[in-house]
């Protein structure tokens, strides 16, 4: 049991300590540490505590094979939740404004660009399918997303 435990923390550090490097390379995406698919889910994209990982991004994939590239944002915002010690909550739609704005200008910052656009034409889209969950002030939440990706270099006038 003492070895599982070791080889536990071990994989842990690894894991720290490679994302880590990640964050000190400007070049390189920022991505969470474990991703789980699951077809049932009424969101995009959340994080859920998990006991092996502490955290993961739980995604619909049917929902991002409609979406596209938009999906790749809205995880990196599931995880930006994590990222930046927010209370993971049961619901994305019980977050407060003030913590999606960070989250939206988190994933703005690290994310990649095609990805980054995709989600702010998705949220102006207004024929876009009304059964996808998107929650906030859309066209804010847009805003918000060119902001931030403009200051990090990162948006694309397309």
């Amino acid at each position: 049991i003492k070895v599982a435990k070791m080889m536990k923390c071990l994989l842990k550090l690894v894991l720290i300590l490679s994302f880590v490097s990640l964050n000190a390379c400007n070049h390189a995406p920022i991505s969470p540490f474990a991703e789980i698919s699951d077809p049932h889910l009424n969101e995009i994209a959340m994080m859920r505590a998990d006991p092996f990982w502490g955290a993961v991004v739980i995604y619909n994939p049917d929902t991002c094979t409609k979406i596209g590239e938009a999906c790749g944002f809205f995880r990196l915002h599931a995880f930006a939740h994590k990222h930046l010690n927010h209370v993971l909550l049961a619901e994305p739609s019980m977050y407060p404004v003030s913590l999606r704005t960070q989250a939206d200008c988190w994933a703005a910052k690290h994310g990649r660009s095609n990805e980054i656009n995709a989600a702010a034409k998705l949220l102006l889209d207004t024929e876009k399918n009304s059964n996808l969950k998107l929650h906030g002030d859309l066209v804010q939440r847009a805003a918000n997303i060119r902001t931030c990706a403009s200051e990090a270099g990162k948006w694309n006038q397309t």
